[in-house]
Formats: C-alpha cells, sequence, structure tokens
C-alpha cells in the first residue's frame, strides 16, 4: 500500500473514532482500500500464475523421442 494511502487511512480512521468523518470522507475512504484491494489480488494472481507456469511437470519420454 503506497505511502499516501496508509496516512489518508489513519487520518480517516482517526475522524470515524472521533466521529467527525463524513459521508464523502466515507465514500473516498471505501473506494481507496478496494482500488488497493483489487490492485492486490491482480499481483496474487500473476505470482500465482507464474508459479504454476513453473511447477509444470517435464514430460521427459517426448524429450527423448525429439532427441530420437
Amino acid at each position: 500500500m503506497s505511502q499516501v494511502i496508509t496516512s489518508q487511512i489513519q487520518l480517516w480512521r482517526q475522524k470515524s473514532l472521533d466521529g467527525t468523518i463524513t459521508v464523502e470522507e466515507m465514500r473516498d475512504a471505501i473506494a481507496a482500500i478496494r482500488k488497493e484491494r483489487f490492485a492486490a489480488s491482480e499481483k496474487s494472481e500473476t505470482s500465482r500464475t507464474k508459479r504454476v507456469a513453473a511447477k509444470t511437470p517435464v514430460d521427459s519420454d517426448a524429450l527423448l523421442d525429439q532427441l530420437f
């Protein structure tokens, strides 16, 4: 999470605890958090795809057949 978003979330959290947060700020907070979660899920999916591709077993018989 970026430093700007982290500090903004802390500000929203404090305002929420104080009871001074506005509806507009709540909407902004939810939108920012959802955006960060979406970005994190995309990175996770990319990483998972690379790991699966790397673990695909090699068909050694097919490789030997290609040599002969």
